[in-house]
């Protein structure tokens, strides 16, 4: 199955805001709060909410009329104005917080060019993840404060990926971890992990958004302990009011001053870059182990861009415990679908682990596991021969063999019994849709032994 999100795009390190540390962030915090929960909903929404969205949604389309109407449809061509149109909750723009927070980006021309440079290959994705939800969309600005939108932030209080999220937060709402795979780092799976947290949170204070985001960054223990000592004095329990850390007091401002700018750029002078509001990646689903670089080549793009969209596997090879969705750019996604449905299955990748002995090369190891010295540095990211005693490799045990070179120096190949169309793609780095082509093809399985194909583009 295939589902949509955005295409890759450069990744650029921004300003002087810092990633945020999180390192305040209690991932088990809410396991000692079983009284505080209720058997209300998990997202329950008041009827106040819904009726102001709807009001929203239906005079944005009753009342639009001629350049109206072409501003609102401008608008919505862009993913960032399309976000701040759906925006609902009640942002104190005069709040000093709010007003600091304002101030800092404004003084940062560069800041948002940057955020949303990093920004475009996973913004849809978030922004469709909230909207399946019914959450606030305010939301999909999270990335922006916990991470810049970096998908390979870490922080020194060991909180990862995009959403910035501890190992155990992850565990407990669903993110899986292995030798060979980090959930954090997994565009859709930490942030439907991440949206999961924040609907706990918004259920475990009884619908308050301040205090779930402020739960987010701090721990929802921290949240609560501040209400409740309020409460005892007499003090007012909203979230502006309560004593918390700084990073957190400044945490929610951070959030609800950039929403602020994004409803009113023109009134604040911010130049916020225009990203495309449509899909430009999609997720494909793969069962079994599989090698990245033949996916790659599969897919038709280069080995670099596919490591890119897909930070969270930390080999070549997705983790061979759990099915993976990997992304990879629009326009070569139903090709890359039907090369994985046709890959046999003695072509996919399984790896095992080997430590080097006193002796060993390459080319011994290469010997002794029926693989090839070429594959061995692939999934071990070696770019010469040396290894070490001790070093552990990962050994391909089923490795494709090395293509014929018959006639393929004149860039042509002929068909080997078992060969298939998807194989024989991956063995040239080219794509199926190029095989189809240059050999003017109809039937992506009608290949017989014996027969010649083009591999190489100006061949034949």
């Amino acid at each position: 199955m295939i589902r949509l999100c955005l295409l890759s795009g450069a990744l650029l390190l921004a300003g002087c805001q810092a990633v945020s540390t999180d390192s305040a962030r209690q991932p088990h915090g809410h396991q000692n709060s079983a009284e505080e929960q209720t058997s209300q909903p998990l997202y329950p929404k008041s009827g106040n909410y819904r009726a102001l969205r709807a009001a929203s949604r239906d005079s944005r389309h009753s009342s639009d009329e001629g350049p109206q109407q072409q501003r609102g449809e401008a608008r919505q061509q862009d993913l960032w104005q399309a976000i701040a149109d759906d925006m609902m909750l009640d942002i104190p723009a005069d709040h000093p917080r709010v007003v600091a927070q304002r101030k800092w980006y404004l003084k940062q021309p560069d800041y948002m060019r940057a955020v949303s440079e990093r920004a475009r290959p996973f913004l849809y994705l978030i922004k469709e993840e909230i909207e399946k939800r019914d959450m606030p969309m305010e939301l999909a600005l999270l990335p922006v404060v916990e991470s810049t939108f970096d998908p390979r932030a870490y922080s020194h209080g060991h909180a990862a990926g995009l959403w910035q999220m501890l190992k155990g937060t992850g565990k407990n709402f669903g993110l899986h971890y292995d030798s060979w795979y980090d959930g954090r780092y997994d565009i859709m799976a930490s942030t439907r992990a991440a949206l999961d947290y924040l609907e706990y949170l918004h259920k475990f204070f009884d619908g308050n958004w301040t205090h779930a985001l402020a739960a987010y960054n701090s721990g929802e223990g921290r949240v609560q302990r501040a209400i409740r000592a309020n409460r005892r004095h007499g003090k007012p329990t909203d979230y502006w009011s309560l004593s918390l850390p700084k990073e957190t007091q400044n945490y929610v401002p951070k959030l609800m001053a950039l929403a602020d700018i994004l409803k009113q750029p023109d009134h604040y002078g911010m130049d916020v870059p225009a990203l495309p509001n449509r899909p430009q990646v999609a997720a494909v689903t793969v069962e079994g182990q599989v090698d990245l670089n033949m996916a790659a080549d599969l897919a038709g793009v280069s080995r670099s861009q596919l490591k890119e969209l897909n930070p969270a596997f930390r080999h070549t090879a997705t983790s061979p415990l759990i099915e993976t969705e990997i992304l990879v750019p629009v326009r070569h996604a139903e090709n890359f679908e039907l090369a994985m449905a046709d890959l046999p299955a003695e072509e996919r990748r399984n790896y095992q682990r080997y430590r080097v002995k006193g002796g060993d090369s390459l080319g011994i190891i290469a010997r002794r596991y029926g693989t090839q010295v070429l594959a061995l540095k692939q999934a071990n990211n070696l770019s010469g021969n040396t290894i070490r005693i001790g070093q552990t490799l990962l050994v391909p045990s089923s490795a494709a063999p090395a293509p014929s070179r018959a006639g393929s120096e004149q860039g042509t190949y002929r068909v080997q019994a078992g060969d298939s169309l998807s194989v024989i793609a991956s063995r040239f780095s080219v794509s199926i849709a190029d095989l189809l082509r240059w050999n003017r093809l109809s039937n992506r399985h009608m290949l017989r032994a014996g027969q010649q194909l083009i591999v190489a583009a100006n061949s034949g």
